[in-house]
């Protein structure tokens, strides 16, 4: 993820929350080091300083608290399978969405077709189909396909924002060694059919990761190639069909409820890859565009040409 500054406490907190544990981990260790260590070498002699640090030493111990104590529910969010911005329990969802803030999504016809399903409810889809699947945005699909496993009965894991490393999904189910992976999950949120080329590297990180089974999730469906290569090294492909018929398998509270949680608020619009925010439309030289609404922070910017055929 690339360095960002914040001017806002806000923001800060809100990168402490979807981070890394091990970030306000350290945090709260710089900050003892520093008063306990580094602060009491640098003021021998000196009255006013040594005031101060004497002074600010309860505040430091307060924030570096608080910090070790994020870390604490980060850390247990993670081992439970919900890390950053993972998927929300699904009986929760509408009330997530009221108090989310809804982003501005700007004018025109384009910006009006991805807003369409958030700003009417009454117009949401009232069953699982090709279409639906086709129009979730790619944060969205990547949390429904986990949620699915989970309506399963499989203990399943997103990643953190950021890179993957290739992996956007890892699934548990070793009752032997709970927290190793037996298995891991790629999402792609395509408008065109996946190629060889991403089914291999899937089959690299499996090596990697040492797993002899993964699964690629695709709405749009796999190159003849793809097919041939993931036949030969246990990736078990799932286009937009055989993806509906599972969804339509499940018993219909089941369905319900993913379908419930996948077109919640702006099920369209995509997600900023870096802050977990939604992007909003922006018009350019070149015609509108999506950005990140915290920009400069995050320079996130995606044309929106783009978000229909390779946002993954």
């Amino acid at each position: 993820m690339p360095m960002r500054f914040f001017h806002k406490p806000d923001e800060l907190m809100r990168f402490l929350q979807r981070g890394d544990w091990k970030v306000p981990a350290v945090l709260a260790a710089v900050l003892l080091l520093t008063v306990h260590g580094v602060f009491p070498l640098l003021t021998p002699g000196h009255t006013v300083l040594t005031v101060i640090g004497i002074a600010a030493t309860p505040f430091v111990w307060l924030v570096a608290v608080l910090l070790a104590g994020l870390a604490v529910v980060r850390f247990a969010h993670e081992r439970a399978g919900v890390p950053g911005a993972a998927v929300p329990p699904l009986e929760d969802a509408a009330t997530a969405s009221a108090k989310r803030a809804r982003p501005e999504i700007g004018t025109g016809a384009r910006s009006s077709r991805f807003a369409s399903c958030a700003a009417a409810p009454s117009q949401r889809p009232r069953e699982w189909s090709l279409d639906v699947l086709a129009r979730i945005e790619w944060k969205r699909f990547e949390d429904l396909c986990c949620a699915f496993y989970r309506e399963k009965g499989i203990r399943a894991r997103t990643t953190p924002l950021g890179p993957d490393g290739g992996i956007d999904i890892h699934l548990f189910q070793d009752p032997a060694e709970p927290d190793r992976a037996t298995a891991i999950v790629q999402c792609k949120a395509l408008s065109g059919r996946v190629g060889a080329g991403p089914v291999r590297e899937l089959r690299e990180v499996m090596a990697r990761e040492q797993l002899d089974k993964a699964f690629f999730m695709a709405p749009s469906g796999f190159s003849a190639e793809a097919h041939a290569f993931a036949g030969e090294h246990r990736i078990v492909l799932l286009d937009g069909r055989l993806f509906l018929a599972m969804l339509q398998r499940l018993p219909a509270d089941s369905a319900t409820r993913l379908l419930e949680f996948a077109t919640d608020g702006d099920w369209t619009v995509p997600t900023c890859p870096n802050c977990g925010v939604k992007l909003v439309v922006r018009q350019g030289e070149q015609g509108e565009f999506w950005r990140c609404p915290l920009y400069p922070n995050c320079r996130c910017e995606i044309p929106i040409a783009s978000t229909e055929t390779a946002v993954a």
